[in-house]
């Protein structure tokens, strides 16, 4: 039993460590092609005038005002971007961020279509790390995308995140896929993947995931099913996210669309089931826990975790997975009830 276990929490660090090492980081290259940033926005104001700044005047920069009552298309117009609005209210079987980014990328005629989150923060020298992964991959890979830099919120709130990066960063070998161009990534993050524009208007991907909360989940797997390879980065040096503020927002975001990680109840108790075995089989061999804590800090080194956020993943690792499979049990329960509530829309 010990060896066993040993074996199976070592994969588990074996995966993240090569994450941490292999996974490609980018350089800075301030030409390349034209790049079209497009930001799906519902009630964004506030983070519209942090975020266009940073972006307007380095690029052609669309907005798609998606139905707010807060000024966002005024404040995105005002600095600069291009804003699409729609011409109907959201059409029967469309979630709102799909609808925006089908249309945003309808509406950009630019070689590249870099889509962002609108409460992503780059660095100056974002897009120029942007055209530096384009010019290394972009030939083999129709797709990019990576891993920002998290910010914690308030309080426990990361202890409520921790799982999310765990999962992805311990049991994905996105760097190994990578460089050796066996298998695909099946994987692209929502709030930064970059496209070509034939793959985009070939696939139009929002539309075929139109009625999914986790679109950039079956984006990938649309991605794996065409045979495009996706390049999964480690981008965390240039862009940076802070997704909650409270473990409250967090539990609540997390539980919308984690379902959709299975997309059917037996599935998603059996990822639950998991989670839990994974947090406290440990116990049955104690040195293994050693491995477990090994593969937590190689996901909190590759997306420059605060120090809180490595004790986390030391003293807490088995609170994180267990808070995972309760988050997935609350997902199978929101969407039987049919209370998937999320920027005053229910689905």
């Amino acid at each position: 039993m010990a060896v066993a276990l040993a074996i199976f929490y070592g994969l588990f660090a074996f995966v993240a460590v090569t994450n941490l090492l292999l996974m490609r980081r980018p350089g800075r290259r301030p030409d390349g092609p034209e790049i079209a940033v497009l930001i799906p926005a519902r009630n964004e104001a506030e983070n519209l005038r942090e975020l266009l700044p940073l972006l307007v005047g380095k690029a052609k920069v669309y907005v798609f005002d998606d139905e707010s009552d807060d000024g966002t298309g005024e404040v995105a117009a005002t600095l600069g971007a291009v804003v699409i609005r729609p011409k109907e209210t959201l059409p029967k079987g469309w979630t709102g961020k799909n609808r925006a980014c089908h249309e945003l990328g309808k509406a950009a005629t630019e070689d590249w279509f870099l889509f962002l989150d609108a409460d992503v923060r780059p660095t100056p020298d974002f897009l120029d790390a942007v055209r530096d992964l384009i010019a290394k991959t972009g030939d083999g890979c129709g797709v990019i995308t990576g891993f920002p830099t998290i910010v914690p919120g308030r309080g426990i709130e990361p202890l409520f995140l921790a799982w999310v990066g765990w999962i992805l960063l311990s049991t994905n070998p996105f760097g190994i896929v990578s460089r050796t161009h066996s298998g695909h990534n099946r994987f692209t993050n929502g709030q930064f993947h970059v496209w070509r524009r034939d793959v985009y208007t070939r696939l139009w991907p929002n539309e075929a995931a139109k009625g999914h909360i986790m679109e950039d989940v079956m984006m990938g797997r649309l991605l794996a099913k065409a045979g495009i390879p996706v390049e999964v980065a480690n981008v965390s040096k240039f862009l940076r996210v802070k997704m909650y503020e409270t473990w409250r927002e967090t539990l609540d975001g997390m539980s919308k669309n984690s379902f959709e990680v299975a997309n059917n109840a037996a599935g998603s108790y059996g990822l639950a089931l998991f989670m839990l075995f994974i947090g406290w089989g440990w116990l049955l061999a104690p040195a293994s826990y050693i491995l477990f804590v090994l593969s937590g800090l190689a996901c909190a080194a590759l997306v420059r975790a605060k120090p809180l956020g490595y004790a986390i993943l030391i003293f807490t690792m088995p609170l994180a997975l267990t808070i995972g499979a309760y988050t997935m049990v609350r997902s199978i329960v929101w969407r039987r009830r049919g209370t998937v509530v999320w920027k005053g829309r229910t689905y």
